[in-house]
């Protein structure tokens, strides 16, 4: 499956997405509305995409103008689409292979800090409140900084303590609440 980078620099080119069930790429309608809610606050910013897949969040970030990228997630299949991803396009980005909370324990060691962080689990594995909890509390999301959180639209949003909603939208089967840091 490919996929498209909708606005920035690299507007309108093809990024691969992991083949098979792995993966579940976030749309290109969700993914324009979920950067028509955060377009001014995507340039210059410190962004971190959990459980990114093909990296279509982050990647799409870096082609809106944010001054840094981290990608994670643990399957190495994804780990070396998101790197081919970021060299066809000419992209500078850190790409780490890991368990989403052995790395956020890392990154708090590392004192690191984001302003934009994309949160999508496996819809049915309960990560998204147990990783926005970790990330409040190991101080890894800047004050003012927001948190998208991408779910199944049927299941609602636990919103751990130092967050608040801000926006929530459905699109089918996929729902995405735009929370942000206090």
């Amino acid at each position: 499956m490919d996929l498209r980078i909708i606005a920035g620099t690299a507007k309108g080119r093809r990024i691969a997405a992991v083949d098979g069930l792995e993966t579940r790429p976030t749309l290109d309608r969700v993914r324009e509305a979920v950067f028509g809610m955060i377009q001014f606050e995507v340039a210059g910013a410190a962004v971190l995409d959990l459980f990114a897949g093909s990296g279509a969040m982050g990647i799409e970030a870096l082609s809106r103008g944010a001054g840094s990228a981290l990608f994670c997630d643990r399957s190495q299949r994804c780990v070396e689409v998101i790197r081919s991803n970021l060299a066809a396009l000419g992209f500078e980005a850190e790409v780490r292979c890991d368990d989403c909370f052995a790395m956020l324990r890392q990154l708090a060691r590392e004192r690191r800090g984001f302003d934009i962080v994309f949160l999508d689990p496996p819809y049915a594995s309960g990560l998204a409140h147990e990783c926005a909890a970790m990330l409040v509390e190991l101080e890894l999301l800047r004050k003012g900084g927001v948190l998208i959180v991408e779910r199944a639209s049927n299941v609602p949003v636990c919103i751990p303590r130092g967050l608040a909603a801000e926006r929530e939208r459905r699109y089918g089967a996929a729902g995405v609440t735009l929370l942000r840091m206090e």
